[in-house]
């Protein structure tokens, strides 16, 4: 939209089963997508030819980079294992910021997409999350997150 509200651009992004959070670096005009999926791996087939699926599952988090006609340009996060992310944001320094709310963090990355550092673990006390979810960052460079479980 403009600063005035009207469309500039209509896109669709396949359903995948997953969240998503969109962010847009402006320093490098990508356009950054934070997912998750869930994967139900285990099968056991038995000499008879019986089969069974064991509920297995494994949750897979990654951040997806495009350009603005929705090239891939890389995909990160998958290393650090995170759980559940969803919301994202850019710095003023390109930095990336992932909040996973399955494991009560948030994840920081340069603007290549090489892991910097985390932050937070689950809890109500100072520095601990607790299900995060929005993220934004202000002009002085302060991380404001949205902690969904603590009040």
């Amino acid at each position: 939209y403009t600063k005035q509200g009207a469309v500039l651009r209509q896109f669709e992004v396949s359903y995948t089963g997953s969240k998503k959070g969109f962010a847009v670096n402006t320093r490098r005009n990508h356009i950054l997508v934070s997912k998750f999926r869930t994967v139900h791996r285990s099968i056991h087939v038995e000499r008879s030819g019986n089969c069974t699926v064991f509920s297995d599952p494994k949750i897979f988090s990654e951040v997806e980079v495009f350009t603005p006609d929705w090239t891939l340009v890389r995909t990160f996060g998958e290393e650090q294992e995170m759980k559940v992310s969803s919301y994202i944001t850019v710095d003023g320094e390109g930095n990336i910021l992932v909040t996973d709310y399955g494991k009560h963090c948030v994840y920081v990355y340069n603007e290549d997409g090489q892991f910097l550092f985390q932050f937070g673990e689950e809890g109500s006390g100072e520095g601990q999350l607790k299900q995060p979810r929005g993220i934004c960052t202000d002009r002085a460079g302060n991380i404001i997150v949205a902690d969904s479980g603590n009040s």
